[in-house]
């Protein structure tokens, strides 16, 4: 039975709420998703107290939230609010208002709460096993070290994009000056942070808004042809170039930047500032972007309950399995066409050459084949390589999702041609692909009619391959449409093939 859960993470800038649909240790979908800019922390003095307006944003913003929860079938809501609620000295009273108005009870996370939540949402997203991870908010900036995926150690140190634009920003483009302040204030935050970029660890990932919409700038301003900010990937070097030109726009042509969202401009330089200063502190070339985080966390929390730490076991064939399942997979079918096509592959290994790494993305791509039949049959191949390339695949590099997506969109037909992709491959992806989907291809047809009357395969190899097929029937329908889509094989083994029943 699916349930559905809300969860609220109320931060010092952006609000979100998160609907999932999910059956536990089964499933999940993402059913809804909504952000607000009430920007909570905004105008927080030295007496430390949410101001008037920003408390009111908040709880007229839940209260909408609470609404749209009620109706959409939400049975557990969980609200989690961090660090402006949480270093507020009227965080009673705001609480408060918020349950009596809004019909919220909020839990407030400590800091090192929220650095673990947002651990899980990495842990559960991207395959890393060692790895520091960086959180940027309006309020505050969690590191945290991540060792064998578990949680080791984090840091929070109490700035943010919005408190530090609050406090040390007044010039519009800022001037060179106010520039150098900043700078300093965040490197004094980190000066004694000495575990940053040791422990074995030299890979970092991000989250959070403002990590995400520097990376959806630098997609821009690369002219990357993906839409994809989960698992996107960029340099301290381009981020370096986005500092510079930030530092001499002003807000509002800030708002006009491709990849920026209005609501962000006149935060965005703090917050890149933040995540340039990190990436020095512990000498990281690069980062990687997590389309997930605290919310998530929270999430995972719920759905691998009993798990400690609710850590998915394998991250890439879950969510292989949840693409599947999302999308009404027929599971037999692609189960067989799995193992047809693995069996290929393994007997053909002296004549492609390829490991473990090619063989679990052609398994994967076999179970996923079909998923187009969600949108229609006709062209089915072509809408699930749409649907692979236009939403995040959680353990997936953007390489890996475009292998993917070539080998689900060549499965049933046509000649291989990755030019529109290229730049996200490497040079000898074009024939890997080709081989694979010559395979995949092969298996499909094998399991024409869906029904596994070909049990397994025996392949001779000469200066041709014969495949001979054991079945369980007559097969006649199966061998007569593989051997007359043999052309991709041909192709890219070069050898002719025959196939025939034993």
């Amino acid at each position: 039975m699916q349930q559905r859960i809300g969860v609220i993470d109320l931060g010092s800038n952006t609000t979100r709420l998160i609907v999932m649909g999910y059956v536990p240790h089964h499933s999940f979908r993402l059913l809804d998703e909504v952000r607000e800019s009430v920007r909570l922390a905004e105008g927080i003095g030295s007496d430390g107290r949410l101001q008037p307006g920003p408390m009111q944003r908040a709880i007229a913003t839940m209260r909408l939230f609470n609404q749209l929860c009620q109706s959409s079938g939400v049975q557990q809501l969980i609200p989690a609010a961090t660090s402006a609620v949480r270093e507020a000295t009227n965080r009673s009273e705001f609480l408060a208002r918020i349950e009596q108005e809004a019909g919220m009870h909020f839990r407030v996370l400590n800091a090192e709460e929220e650095a673990y939540y947002g651990y899980l949402g990495i842990a559960n997203s991207l395959s890393l096993s060692d790895a520091f991870m960086i959180d940027i908010g309006g309020g505050s900036t969690q590191v945290t070290l991540m060792r064998g995926r578990r949680f080791i150690r984090s840091v929070s140190q109490p700035i943010g994009a919005l408190r530090l634009t609050d406090r040390l920003i007044s010039s519009d483009p800022i001037s060179h000056k106010e520039f150098k302040l900043l700078e300093q204030t965040v490197a004094e935050h980190f000066a004694n942070v000495d575990w940053l970029g040791k422990h074995g660890a030299n890979e970092l990932a991000g989250m959070g808004g403002t990590i995400r919409t520097l990376a959806d700038i630098d997609r821009k301003l690369r002219n990357y042809p993906l839409g994809l900010t989960h698992a996107y990937c960029f340099s301290r070097d381009s981020l370096a170039d986005i500092i510079e030109q930030l530092r001499g726009m002003t807000v509002r042509e800030r708002a006009d930047l491709p990849g920026l969202n209005h609501d962000r401009a006149d935060l965005i330089l703090a917050g890149a500032v933040i995540l340039h200063t990190v990436m020095k502190r512990g000498d990281f070339e690069q980062i990687t972007v997590s389309g997930q985080g605290l919310r998530e966390g929270l999430f995972y929390e719920q759905f691998l309950s009993g798990e400690n730490p609710p850590l998915l076991p394998d991250i890439r064939s879950f969510n292989v399995q949840n693409m599947a399942r999302t999308y009404n997979y027929e599971a037999i079918h692609a189960a067989k066409v799995r193992e047809l096509s693995l069996s290929l592959f393994d007997q053909l290994a002296i004549l492609h050459g390829y490991g473990s790494w090619e063989r679990e993305l052609l398994g994967h791509a076999a179970l996923l084949h079909d998923i187009g039949l969600a949108v229609g049959y006709y062209d089915h191949h072509r809408h699930g390589a749409y649907l692979l390339l236009n939403m995040a695949l959680p353990g997936f590099s953007h390489r890996e999702q475009v292998i993917l997506a070539y080998l689900v969109r060549y499965h049933r037909k046509g000649d291989i041609d990755t030019s529109e992709l290229q730049v996200v491959l490497e040079a000898d992806d074009p024939v890997r692909i080709a081989r694979l989907a010559a395979l995949l291809r092969l298996a499909e047809y094998l399991e024409r009619r869906k029904d596994q009357v070909v049990q397994s395969l025996r392949v001779e190899i000469s200066d041709s391959v014969r495949v001979i097929a054991r079945t369980n029937g007559a097969a006649d329908v199966e061998i007569w449409d593989a051997n007359r889509s043999s052309g991709l094989f041909r192709k890219a083994y070069g050898r002719e093939m025959q196939i025939i029943a034993a």
